[in-house]
């Protein structure tokens, strides 16, 4: 519930408003879909570009009725939850909020891309990712640009999109058929310094600790352009011919600094009216 600015809170709802005005600009994730060419060969059903909008899946198998929970071992494959783009194809889209470089970000990433490739199961379905890791729906390498005006682009990468595969829940199995109750995060970019050389021979239990709170994705550093802001990222098909590549989703790394100062301005509102409330 939001507080009412009364009294002597008038001074602190105007900090809280302006904290929320600030973050609440526009979402996190893509919202906006500027241009979709599917190319020669996009996967048969997964053209709807209105995928890729908002947050990445959790959950997911429930048009096929194989409900499962997101996890490294079982990416989205609904119609509606990723969206293929093939050879010589492309997609552009408008994030929520701008994407700023910022130092402060964790590792310096600025934004996550979520792609949807998969580790190979050595041990199903008990999730192991085995001695030699290796993945399923890689795809192609993609070309990743970025624009602050959708007019002029610059490179960020050239990038396949497995590294790492989307995890939803903490608290749930690799291919449990109900939602966990402990969620991710997808605005927490995991280290691009592991590889997957750091998770061979891993059990379900240690991969999830090496992603800790983030729910995967790969991060990317806006510098790499030579940007210090950007608006629009565009994704474009650099492989093969007979390769595609999938995304669910893309998100805007928060700024570091608004949230404490939003914690710290409730707190102090709570606090003030817990003391009120027991005079």
């Amino acid at each position: 519930m939001e507080p009412r600015c009364v009294g002597r809170d008038v001074l602190l709802c105007w900090c809280v408003a302006g904290v929320l005005a600030g973050s609440a600009a526009g979402g996190p994730f893509a919202d906006a879909v500027v241009a979709y060419n599917a190319g020669s060969n996009p996967e048969p059903g997964y053209t709807d570009a209105a995928a890729v909008l908002g947050s990445p899946t959790r959950f997911t198998g429930v048009q096929f009725g194989f409900p499962s929970v997101v996890s490294p071992f079982s990416p989205a494959f609904d119609l509606d939850e990723i969206v293929s783009v093939g050879f010589g194809g492309s997609l552009t889209v408008q994030m929520g909020r701008t994407i700023r470089d910022d130092a402060g970000h964790r590792f310096g990433l600025d934004f996550i891309v979520f792609g949807n490739a998969g580790f190979i199961d050595v041990d199903y379905p008990n999730g192991s990712v085995g001695d030699e890791p290796a993945f399923f729906e890689s795809g192609a390498p993609v070309l990743v640009e970025a624009s602050i005006d959708g007019v002029h682009w610059a490179q960020v990468a050239v990038q396949t999109l497995d590294l790492w595969p989307t995890l939803g829940y903490r608290d749930a199995g690799p291919f449990d058929a109900a939602p966990g109750s402990v969620r991710t995060s997808f605005l927490t970019a995991m280290d691009p310094s592991l590889t997957l050389a750091d998770v061979a021979g891993m059990s379900y239990a240690e991969l999830v600790g090496v992603y800790g709170r983030s729910g995967g994705g790969i991060g990317f550093d806006l510098a790499s352009a030579g940007l210090v802001e950007a608006t629009y990222l565009r994704f474009t098909h650099a492989g093969l011919a007979d390769q595609t590549f999938q995304i669910d989703a893309v998100a805007v790394v928060p700024s570091p600094a608004g949230l404490p100062l939003l914690l710290g301005i409730t707190g102090l509102w709570r606090a003030r009216r817990n003391r009120e409330a027991g005079a």
